[in-house]
């Protein structure tokens, strides 16, 4: 009783931090947002404890997406492409990006997985491996992919 009403405290404050949440949002556990009014979760979707979204850029989540513990969604870094040269490490030089990252429906981010600025994932029943790091965008539907960085692994049709 006590957790299900903590639960459905979660998502009422989640639903105020975010542009648009979708019917059936399930959260378990503490869950970090910054730059919320870039992201957009749609219907049942679950958010589970240690999930950290950095909406700098904007982050669609479609229906039924499943984000494990401790998994992260990125969308900004630092323009790394004038590196190299020693007058380019003083802070003024670096850049800052900001890239949208899209996750398509019946998609599973494992557990610690990381999901990078720019990644579209639009294949459906993409399954992230825990611990990987996305670092591309997979189109292919049914596959799981993993490592650092992530590649497919098996396709399941």
């Amino acid at each position: 009783m006590i957790a299900e009403l903590i639960q459905n405290y979660r998502k009422v404050l989640l639903k105020f931090k975010v542009g648009k949440c979708g019917k059936n949002l399930k959260v378990f556990g503490k869950v970090k947002i910054n730059g919320g009014e870039h992201i957009e979760i749609g219907d049942n979707c679950r958010l589970n404890e240690g999930v950290y979204l950095l909406g700098a850029g904007k982050i669609i989540i479609k229906d039924f997406v499943t984000l494990s513990p401790y998994s992260k969604i990125i969308t900004a870094s630092y323009d790394t492409s004038a590196w190299g040269k020693k007058e380019n490490f003083k802070k003024e030089h670096i850049k800052h990006v900001k890239k949208s990252v899209f996750i398509q429906e019946s998609t599973w981010i494992g557990t610690s997985a990381i999901i990078l600025p720019g990644v579209q994932l639009t294949g459906k029943g993409i399954i992230v491996a825990a611990g990987s790091v996305v670092t591309k965008s997979i189109n292919d539907d049914f596959v799981l992919v993993g490592g650092n960085p992530a590649h497919i692994i098996k396709r399941f049709v």
